[in-house]
């Protein structure tokens, strides 16, 4: 019997390298012969394991199909009409476009997932805008932070997958975008409020972003600092 010379593990007679860490294996008292047949196979078929996406979109349409026609049916026989049902069926949807789109369907292009969330959120607040007499709350407030919300996520994707900066350069443009995010949110709650526009707790929220901005566009510029700071990271 022999022992790698490297690792210590112990061999059978039929290898010729060492199968834990690919030393080959001489042993001056035993030549290596091949033998008839190897204890194993040289060659391992593998299968990468898929997930029928069009089979699976349609079980979770179906599972929540379900509970959305069982809300329909008894809000309809208790009430005699569509008064709370509406809520539970756009949630629903709400959670399948959330949800499973991400992950069943496949895009070529992350904004479609954007546009597809953010549209859903709209349209079920715009349902219990409708539902409850609230068109003036959805259409001054919720509508403009939608459009901010998307926009701001829309630019922090772009920075990070299509422009040609370092790293650092482009998260802290995320970070500035956030900032300036936080600052129009502030500024829309105000408008709706018809208050005065001053600026409270966005700037608060954005000088700390700022902050870490300014830090990590800093560090990318100090090479010397950036090496240091990888090798204590074990980056």
């Amino acid at each position: 019997m022999s022992y790698c010379v490297h690792c210590g593990v112990e061999l059978a007679s039929s290898e010729k390298d060492c199968p834990l860490c690919g030393t080959e294996v001489v042993n001056p008292r035993c030549a290596w012969e091949r033998p008839e047949q190897l204890p194993y196979p040289e060659t391992v078929d593998v299968k990468d394991a898929h997930i029928d996406r069009r089979y699976a979109r349609q079980l979770a349409a179906m599972v929540m199909a379900v509970p959305a026609l069982i809300v329909l049916l008894v809000d309809f026989v208790d009430g005699g009409g569509m008064r709370w049902s509406p809520y539970v069926v756009g949630a629903l949807v709400l959670l399948y476009c959330w949800v499973v789109v991400p992950l069943l369907f496949k895009f070529s292009r992350p904004y479609a997932y954007v546009a597809v969330n953010f549209i859903s959120l709209g349209a079920y607040l715009l349902l219990i805008a409708l539902m409850t007499g609230g068109l003036h709350w959805f259409a001054r407030l919720v509508l403009p932070l939608l459009l901010l919300s998307g926009a701001a996520l829309s630019g922090a994707i772009i920075a990070l997958r299509r422009l040609e900066w370092p790293l650092l350069d482009r998260v802290a443009l995320c970070c500035a975008i956030l900032g300036i995010f936080l600052l129009l949110v502030e500024v829309f709650i105000s408008l709706y409020a018809g208050a005065p526009i001053r600026l409270g707790w966005s700037i608060y929220a954005t000088i700390p972003l700022d902050v870490i901005a300014l830090m990590l566009l800093m560090v990318e510029r100090n090479k010397r600092m950036k090496q240091e700071i990888r090798k204590r990271l074990f980056l």
